[in-house]
């Protein structure tokens, strides 16, 4: 049985030709060099008029080129975070802003947010978890694994709130804005509050397929990108030449990188969707955005395998798909969702489809447990 796999979040599409092109061409003309710390001029203004289609004006020294979105939030917990300093986050959220968190001096405090509400966050409930040692409140639009997509009034009752809390950065984490279904990202940057703690990191990974360019970009006051700037020139230095040109290239032409990899992905969901929607007891969110299904398989908790085993917890039944049925899934359980586990449809249809096919056949084989009464 050949091995199946939903868990990865990089897509299966090739790079933008654009992308390749450039890098190619840049490689042949020597572009082997360091670069500026800050990203080149020519890249900058691109991500500037980039943000500019959508009314948001900015200016190239409010951006700063990262050696992938990750390092551009590892940037800014450095020069943001100081010692007993809060990063707050709605849950479920991506696994590794927690390792991130890991190796800087912030500790982590969540928000939970469910299922059953459509994961809309409730500002009460944030409320209640900001406090004077809150520094960052961490989102991501839309939002890995749910793929849910903030409204723009969602996000400046979000922005409101920075005016209570004077030492509190709003950081929205945009990485997926243009792998959207419906309604089109509102980026934090343009909605109405305090611009000087209005962050927002983005890149090239998720959207046109270049997880392995290792190239991002953060938007910031230009005092953040300044000291982001001085600690990455200390660290890291810059992107390679080659990688900018890639990445100016690929967002030059962005509307025709970006429609093809859209069209497959609209469709992905769909087969998705109808493969969940024919497995019992079995609950979902329709995402809005990024290209993930984050299901709710709590009822198969507590059964039992064909070969008597019980599945005891959402790490039972993932390790049950992948050994018996050869299926890879994320544990739920990462990304703070007990019972659930996050599904990649950014997948080659026959992989996908099959897929669907074996977590239903899986699924269906698991029997409730029954209790044994023994004899007196």
């Amino acid at each position: 049985m050949t091995e199946l796999n939903l868990s990865s979040g990089a897509s299966y599409f090739r790079s933008p030709d654009v992308a390749v092109t450039a890098a190619i061409k840049a490689l042949n003309a020597g572009q082997t060099y360091y670069g500026p710390a800050e990203g080149t001029a020519e890249l900058r203004q691109a991500i500037v008029e980039r943000y500019q289609q959508y009314g948001i004006t900015i200016r190239p020294g409010q951006v700063l080129v990262t050696p992938g979105t990750k390092q551009a939030l590892f940037n800014l917990f450095s020069v943001l975070l100081r010692d007993g300093d809060e990063v707050v986050i709605p849950i479920p959220a991506w696994f590794g802003f927690n390792e991130l968190l890991k190796y800087s001096k912030g500790n982590l405090v969540t928000v939970p947010t469910a299922l059953e509400a459509n994961y809309s966050l409730d500002m009460g409930a944030v409320r209640s978890k900001l406090t004077a040692k809150s520094r960052i409140l961490l989102l991501t639009n839309p939002a890995n694994p749910t793929g849910r997509i903030y409204s723009k009034q969602e996000l400046e009752t979000i922005v409101a709130l920075l005016h209570d809390f004077p030492d509190l950065y709003l950081i929205s984490d945009e990485i997926y804005d243009l792998d959207t279904y419906g309604e089109p990202v509102t980026s934090a940057l343009g909605c109405k509050g305090p611009q000087e703690r209005i962050i927002v990191v983005n890149g090239f990974s998720k959207n046109f397929a270049m997880s392995g360019w290792r190239i991002g970009y953060m938007v910031a006051p230009k005092e953040i990108i300044e000291q982001s700037t001085d600690f990455q020139s200390s660290t890291f230095s810059g992107v390679s030449m080659f990688i900018q040109e890639a990445a100016l290239a690929t967002i030059t032409h962005k509307t025709e990188s970006l429609e093809p990899m859209l069209h497959v992905l609209q469709e992905h969901l769909r087969v998705m969707q109808q493969g969940l929607e024919a497995i019992p007891h079995v609950s979902f969110f329709v995402p809005d955005g990024a290209y993930y299904f984050f299901p709710y398989l709590g009822h198969y908790i507590g059964t039992v395998t064909t070969s008597g085993a019980t599945i005891n917890s959402t790490e039972d039944l993932c390790k049950y798909l992948q050994n018996e049925h050869k299926l890879i899934v994320v544990n739920g359980d990462k990304f703070g969702g007990s019972g659930h586990v996050r599904m990649s449809f950014a997948v080659e249809r026959p992989i996908l489809d099959q897929a669907m096919s074996r977590l239903k056949e899986a699924l269906l084989q698991l029997k409730p447990a029954t209790a044994t009464i023994g004899k007196l």
